[in-house]
């Protein structure tokens, strides 16, 4: 089987899924990514809204951080040698704790030193490839453009409240490097946000118009593909992927997805409006989650039809 040529885009997302990632896990696949960096296809505008949530994602991990807490030995117990033990690692741990607060708020505050994630990113966005649109580039204007005109037609990849041209800006640049390619590799997008497709559980489906436009404009027989899974993407590079990455992994897609939920559930609960979001669950939310939603819109129209027919107090 003749071997297949990958070019990978990465999104915003998954590169600040790194600091969600349990183990070992996240600096195996950045280095395996270090490694192909002259396979992914960058732009400054990712790189800019890594730097601009990097604080927030690393703060939002820490909360998960709590402090050992010290346990009341009863009188009876305070010269038993355990008990006396325990209350010795407790202290110890709690020791230990300080010094990992303090090495967290060295990395929010001195990435550059401190943070192993964002050292080894800017050194795959430091790359002179051909396929990083950095700033200093020519070529960026006419990207610019062309993702100024699909942001005011409305064309896809782009979020409802969107207010800027970044992911059109991206997908302009995912066409140009297609393009230019003279290896004719395929293309693979890594995203989770629904920016790029359609995800339910293990399947991701690259949107309808963004399949036919590449089609059009770079091949039909060059294949497009998207997925959420960064472990994907390092398999199409030749990359070794253990069963325990690819669990980690899972974790963080399968968190990130009920978080998502949620806050629709939550919303839809305060406004009493299950329906307010459905374009945005349709771009977002699997089956599966789709139909715990209905379930949860079919509850809660049951009681507001309960208590509407309840007989006032005379």
């Amino acid at each position: 089987m003749k071997k297949q040529n990958w070019l990978v885009f990465i999104d915003t997302n998954v590169f600040l899924d790194f600091y969600r990632l349990r183990g070992d896990s996240a600096m195996k696949q950045m280095e395996s990514l270090e490694r192909h960096k002259e396979k992914l296809i960058l732009t400054d505008q990712v790189r800019m809204e890594y730097l601009k949530n990097r604080q927030r994602v690393v703060n939002d991990t820490l909360k998960e951080l709590k402090k050992p807490n010290d346990i009341g030995l009863p009188p009876i117990l305070s010269d038993y040698k355990p008990a006396q033990m325990i209350k010795k690692h407790i202290k110890n741990a709690q020791k230990k704790f300080s010094e990992v607060r303090e090495k967290a708020a060295n990395i929010i505050a001195n990435p550059s030193g401190h943070d192993l994630v964002y050292k080894s990113i800017n050194r795959i966005f430091d790359s002179d490839s051909d396929f990083n649109l950095t700033r200093t580039r020519k070529e960026r204007y006419e990207v610019r453009r062309l993702a100024r005109k699909r942001y005011l037609l409305g064309y896809p990849p782009r979020k409802a409240s969107d207010t800027s041209i970044g992911d059109a800006l991206n997908w302009e640049w995912i066409i140009k490097c297609a393009e230019k390619c003279s290896d004719q590799s395929h293309i693979l997008i890594v995203s989770r946000d629904g920016d790029y497709g359609f995800s339910d559980s293990n399947q991701s489906f690259l949107n309808d118009w963004l399949r036919r436009e590449f089609k059009e404009r770079v091949s039909r027989k060059r294949r497009i593909e998207l997925t959420a899974k960064l472990t994907v993407a390092l398999k199409r590079l030749d990359e070794l992927v253990s069963p325990e990455d690819e669990s980690e992994e899972e974790k963080v897609i399968s968190s990130a997805r009920h978080s998502r939920l949620d806050s629709i559930l939550s919303s839809a609960l305060l406004r009493h409006n299950p329906n307010m979001f459905s374009n945005y669950i349709f771009k977002n939310v699997s089956l599966r989650e789709l139909d715990a939603l209905r379930a949860y819109s079919n509850l809660t129209a049951h009681r507001a039809a309960e208590d509407s027919s309840e007989p006032e107090d005379e």
